[in-house]
């Protein structure tokens, strides 16, 4: 296993492989449109081999910006991007003045030891650019066998009044969620309790979800037993991935409280099996 590279850019930062081998770019600070509820992101991630994992802005959806956080609504703000869905009309439709922002502040831990680990804090705003609630993430990066492992861990605060998350539209997918580029278009995707294909795990409980790229590469994304709501509900479309935090229910976070969420995410060249995803489940339990 290789060493990674850490290196900070006007954007935020980036991860290699080596010299020459790109793992991903860290968009934290890159001016978007308010219409599509800027939000830091990962885009892109590549496999050691050099497969593209995500997609960014496409252009059907395009606040979908490869891995990242997106909330549908939280304390009535969009913080997801796009069109709500109005369950009065059952139609995706614009709102004006309704678009928030996860607006990053500042990065406060750069080191690259033997892994890569960044923190940095963020403020959510409202329409009016309004601050209601406060995150402090971490990203881990390290090497594994055949590629990396992340593990990604955050906390949110209300900063005054108590934060409910929602997420009214149809799918009703929020959290941490996964833009799939080309390759991985039409991903295979199995789960902990043996369910294959993206239809059969779509809003099923399970502990992580992997899923493969026609051509190579894999990836796979593990909720912790320390979340709520765990094993978390999925959902899942041929080229998306997330951790559906609010698919069966709304989250109200009390003023004072604060959410804690932690969730391993694998980039690989190749299908290491169920066994090996149990072995790295097991591990990610640990920490």
């Amino acid at each position: 296993m290789s060493k990674l590279y850490l290196q900070k850019n006007l954007l935020g930062f980036e991860v290699h492989y080596d010299e020459n081998r790109p793992l991903t770019l860290y968009r934290a600070r890159e001016e978007l449109p308010r219409t599509d509820s800027p939000k830091p992101c990962f885009a892109p991630i590549y496999t050691p081999s050099g497969t593209l994992v995500t997609e960014y802005r496409p252009s059907d959806h395009t606040w979908h910006t490869g891995l990242y956080f997106g909330w549908v609504h939280a304390n009535g703000v969009n913080l997801w991007g796009g069109p709500w869905y109005l369950p009065t009309t059952k139609k995706y439709e614009h709102v004006d003045d309704s678009h928030g922002q996860q607006r990053h502040e500042n990065f406060t831990q750069f080191t690259s030891d033997d892994a890569i680990s960044v923190s940095e804090t963020l403020s959510w705003l409202d329409a009016h650019d309004a601050p209601f609630a406060l995150e402090e993430r971490t990203y881990s990066i390290e090497p594994v066998p055949g590629g990396t492992r992340w593990h990604i861990a955050t906390q949110i605060r209300p900063t005054a009044e108590s934060l409910v998350l929602g997420a009214s539209r149809a799918a009703r997918y929020s959290g941490l969620e996964l833009r799939m580029g080309p390759p991985f278009a039409e991903a295979a995707h199995y789960d902990s309790e043996g369910r294959i294909g993206h239809e059969a795990i779509m809003r099923q409980r399970a502990r992580w979800v992997a899923a493969r790229g026609a051509s190579g590469g894999c990836v796979a994304m593990m909720d912790h037993p320390n979340n709520p709501r765990h094993p978390v509900t999925w959902f899942t479309r041929k080229n998306l991935l997330g951790a559906g935090l609010l698919m069966e229910d709304d989250l109200e976070i009390p003023q004072g409280q604060r959410l804690d969420l932690s969730y391993a995410f694998f980039v690989l060249d190749a299908d290491p099996g169920i066994d090996a995803w149990e072995a790295h489940y097991k591990a990610f339990c640990s920490t």
